[in-house]
């Protein structure tokens, strides 16, 4: 963690939840960055909002982080992995960081959602919270022990684009949905034991609802999906084609958040994928024969799954802390390009 900033490295080190203060105040900081984000690179939507799409024009390599799930240590060694010179990027050599490229402006970073509700070796702990949640303690010592997890992972997240507003980027998963509510695309969660609810609940009892609430207006500023010459990302393989002004309206139709962060395996349409890259790449001349689709949402045993003709990469190994890399210059290989970082 040497080439870190003191802030991010006093959240990579926390030892218990963060204190109201400290939680309000970046709430407050990242909702503000998410609302002034430049309209050259997310428009505006029909309800003069912004929209939900990221267009990157400054062909810059985009690295993309699958679901997080509460892994802080994902992203600390991410931050920290040294981003070897393959395709003779400018200003990256063999001894820059990811942490140091994005301060100095040498990547794109998009993660495809899912920052909180740890899953894989956790099981357990979500079922001893739940007995706890029965039994009335809904902020009993195992959730605690989550929270902490999930709430590091969040607040890093948070930091990072604060830091970096063009060049950091997250987008909405399914588990963004604080309140666990079922509207507007979203749906009430619950896998090990009922994460959704037992979520909400503590934090609204150990911080109030007012955290609640400011945690909820961070999830709703999220873009959806992000777009580049060269790629297409969301969180989930979309389950339909949509246009692109719906895909930047998506927050008013909830069929299209719904799509791009809800779609089990094998339930997309055929050739979705490569009509939605069509459809962002007309208006810009960039060509949709040069371009991969990545999403994580379910999990892949190995480094990756392809479907609809090889257009769509899946590739969030729950077990694995792997990460993908597209370069501006030669076509993606996920054999080459998807790295894993874990130290």
């Amino acid at each position: 963690m040497l080439d870190l900033p003191a802030d991010i490295k006093k959240v990579l080190q926390f030892n218990s939840l963060p204190d109201y203060q400290y939680l309000f105040d970046i709430l407050i900081e990242v909702t503000s960055v998410l609302d002034e984000e430049k309209t050259s690179y997310r428009q505006t939507s029909s309800n003069g909002k912004l929209g939900s799409l990221i267009e990157f024009n400054d062909n810059l390599p985009i690295i993309v982080l699958p679901d997080l799930h509460a892994r802080y240590d994902f992203l600390q060694n991410f931050l920290s992995h040294k981003l070897y010179k393959k395709a003779n990027v400018p200003g990256i050599t063999k001894a820059t960081s990811v942490y140091q490229a994005l301060k100095n402006g040498l990547i794109n970073v998009v993660c495809v959602g899912d920052a909180i509700h740890s899953e894989n070796n956790t099981a357990i702990r979500w079922e001893k919270a739940h007995e706890e949640f029965m039994n009335g303690k809904k902020t009993g010592k195992y959730m605690c022990q989550e929270m902490k997890d999930s709430l590091c992972t969040l607040i890093c997240i948070m930091l990072l684009k604060i830091k970096f507003p063009q060049n950091f980027h997250f987008l909405k998963g399914n588990h963004e949905n604080i309140t666990n509510k079922s509207e507007n695309g979203d749906f009430a969660f619950r896998k090990y034991a009922d994460e959704g609810r037992m979520v909400c609940d503590f934090i609204r009892e150990y911080y109030g609802d007012d955290i609640l609430y400011l945690i909820s207006c961070y999830e709703d500023a999220l873009p959806l999906i992000a777009s580049s010459p060269y790629c297409v990302i969301s969180h989930a393989e979309p389950l339909k084609a949509f246009s692109k002004q719906q895909l930047i309206d998506a927050r008013l139709e909830e069929k299209v958040v719904e799509s791009l962060t809800w779609t089990r395996n094998n339930q997309a349409e055929d050739g979705s994928v490569l009509q939605i890259i069509k459809n962002l790449f007309a208006d810009k001349n960039w060509n949709p024969e040069n371009a991969i689709y990545l999403a994580g949402h379910r999990p892949v045993e190995n480094k990756y799954n392809l479907r609809q003709n090889g257009l769509f990469v899946q590739f969030h190994n729950p077990r694995e802390q792997n990460i993908a890399i597209i370069y501006n210059n030669r076509p993606f290989n996920p054999e080459e390009d998807i790295i894993g970082v874990e130290k």
